[in-house]
């Protein structure tokens, strides 16, 4: 039986379809696991809360293959926190940055149906925002929305009061061996908001949270830390909601004033100009730079 040049031409282009079909699943699977050694970033939510192929934010710290530390829990976290292969039961600190729901919303979904010991860490509130402790009241307290859970876990609540921070220093917020978080109270409109940092004898991570930029002072809270990521949300030209989000050169000024070793953007949004606000950042800060994708996994060093 004799095969025609187009009869070889198809399975040739079907083989190579199923080669890079599977070439690409690989590269998915192996970017959504990080290291059994070190201190690892993992993005697990790099978009904002309009809707996209991203999760809102989310992000895990893993130490030696364990997933140690979890930096709010957006829509999408709780899809990707298993995605990723981290579990609940190894988590020392959930650190909740506010209570808009693109930073929050998910955590009933975390933890259900698990049991156990969690400490998790938040802000003082406001009259249009509630406390750590109100906020896990109206969740999980006996009367609360998902009271199921409340007698499922034991949790510590470790509140920070946003207006009362030594400006540039922060607050320690917990110790867990050779590892310190500390928080830093950021502006976000009206929305008590807390930056995170994270210490490693490896190397430093800290999360600028949603902010406008206006701290003089925040560069000395982050001064030096090895991987610095900041929520990619305002517009250089000034549209949108300036008093909630820094311009992307706003962020570049801050990273170079505070000699960051490089510079992670995340909290993309789908209603922004990226492109050129990417180009404003890249005129001012020329250090690494890495743009956030759901599952992306970062060496601290």
């Amino acid at each position: 039986m004799s095969i025609s040049a187009q009869q070889v031409s198809i399975y040739c282009a079907r083989v190579f379809a199923f080669l890079t079909l599977f070439t690409a699943s690989l590269s998915a699977q192996a970017q959504s696991q990080c290291s059994d050694e070190g201190v690892q970033l993992q993005i697990l939510g790099s978009g904002g809360p309009f809707g996209s192929d991203r999760a809102s934010s989310a992000y895990l710290v893993w130490i030696d293959g364990q997933s140690r530390i979890m930096v709010d829990t957006g829509g999408g976290s709780f899809t990707r926190f298993h995605e990723a292969g981290a579990i609940i039961e190894s988590l020392d600190l959930i650190a909740l940055s506010h209570f808009h729901p693109d930073h929050s919303a998910e955590l009933p979904a975390l933890l259900w149906p698990r049991t156990g010991e969690l400490t998790i860490a938040g802000p003082s509130g406001s009259a249009d925002f509630p406390s750590l402790d109100e906020y896990l009241e109206g969740l999980l307290g006996p009367n609360g929305v998902f009271r199921v859970l409340n007698s499922r876990f034991e949790i510590e609540a470790i509140t920070t009061d946003v207006g009362n921070i030594t400006r540039g220093v922060g607050a320690h917020v917990s110790r867990f061996g050779d590892r310190v978080v500390s928080a830093y109270g950021v502006p976000h409109g009206d929305v008590p908001t807390l930056a995170y940092r994270v210490e490693t004898p490896q190397g430093s991570i800290a999360f600028s949270s949603d902010q406008n930029g206006s701290d003089g002072v925040f560069a000395d809270f982050v001064r030096e830390v090895d991987v610095l990521v900041v929520h990619f949300a305002g517009n250089e030209d000034g549209s949108g909601r300036g008093d909630l989000h820094a311009k992307p050169s706003a962020w570049a000024e801050i990273a170079n004033d505070a000699e960051v070793g490089s510079l992670v953007l995340s909290h993309i949004m789908s209603n922004a100009d990226f492109d050129a606000n990417l180009a404003a950042l890249e005129e001012i800060w020329t250090g690494p730079l890495t743009i956030a994708e759901d599952l992306m996994c970062i060496e601290i060093e």
